[in-house]
């Protein structure tokens, strides 16, 4: 009988384990309301997944990116060379093309033509982009909602989804959890059978 008292500590183990390990499990099911015994009872982050999906876009927009974060990629980005590249690419590869084929004999003065006219087009939209990059780059940044952005995605996602979300960024912590209670199941266990042979 006595050497039965020492299985007390891996019978609390298991139960401290297994209790955690359901605890985790309800956190997120059942994913929609279900009555037990006339009280609702639904899984906590489906529950409160507005309130997470906000609380995560405000963690995004405060800690990792915001608007001004984006601005300044678009700032950053050499608009002459953008443009140069956009203006090549359609006189050589789209209206060089289809002069030749339609007029062949303009072909033969198209180089020098077609030179001219990618300088002019060229200068001219970066003169246009330069005047207004600085106003598109304001209503860009007043415009673009980031955190509202990410609290929809997050909040339109199928509950299944959001769930591997979130236990993909937190599977590490929530494995520990279970084996916390494995672990504190065995202390009390553990306590138990030093009690009982004390007080036997």
């Amino acid at each position: 009988m006595e050497y039965r008292i020492l299985l007390f500590p891996f019978i609390g183990a298991a139960i401290g384990w297994f209790t955690n390990y359901i605890a985790v499990k309800m956190l997120f099911r059942p994913y929609k309301p279900i009555n037990i015994l006339g009280y609702k009872f639904q899984g906590l982050i489906p529950k409160r997944r507005k309130e997470i999906a906000k609380s995560i876009a405000k963690t995004i927009e405060r800690e990792l990116l915001s608007a001004s974060d984006l601005t300044s990629v678009l700032e950053k980005i050499d608009w002459e060379e953008e443009v140069e590249k956009t203006v090549e690419e359609v006189i050589e590869h789209q209206l060089k093309g289809s002069t030749i084929k339609k007029f062949p004999i303009v072909g033969i003065l198209s180089d020098n033509i077609l030179y001219h006219l990618k300088f002019y087009l060229t200068k001219e939209m970066n003169k246009f982009i330069s005047t207004k990059k600085k106003g598109f780059f304001d209503k860009f940044h007043k415009k673009i909602d980031l955190r509202e952005m990410v609290t929809n995605r997050i909040d339109g996602l199928d509950l299944s989804k959001f769930e591997k979300l979130l236990q993909e960024l937190i599977a590490r912590e929530l494995k520990h959890i279970e084996w916390i209670g494995g672990l504190l199941g065995f202390i009390i266990g553990s306590v138990q059978v030093v009690i009982y042979f004390i007080l036997r």
